[in-house]
């Protein structure tokens, strides 16, 4: 594996991660966040779409699609701001604000990546 698409291996891992956990049991994740839990189902739905987009990301590293990298920086970093807008409304818990920090360290790492 190229190193330098060692940071979308790493973004589509975490979103692995969290995804099928927010499907199969998406309350032990929200409250391990201190995010109260929720009987809704939308909790399962963004799971079950971060675990496709995070399929996407993987196909992306494995083919070594540049461009695209370059574009999921960019929209990571969007999806960043979003959740920084929302935690400023007062419409999202600040916990929020610790994806978003994650998320963006991950957006940076890749450009520093595509970069060089």
């Amino acid at each position: 594996m190229p190193i330098r698409h060692l940071s979308i291996y790493a973004q589509a891992v975490y979103m692995l991660l969290a995804g099928p956990l927010l499907v199969l049991a998406p309350n032990t994740l929200m409250t391990l966040v201190g995010i109260p839990p929720s009987s809704e189902f939308w909790p399962r739905v963004l799971g079950l779409l971060v675990s496709v987009v995070a399929l996407f990301y993987l196909a992306i590293a494995r083919e070594g699609y540049t461009k695209l990298m370059r574009l999921t920086v960019l929209e990571r970093l969007v999806f960043c701001a979003g959740l920084v807008v929302f935690v400023l409304l007062d419409i999202a818990p600040t916990v929020l604000l610790l994806f978003a920090a994650v998320e963006t360290a991950l957006a940076v790492w890749t450009y520093i990546e595509i970069r060089t």
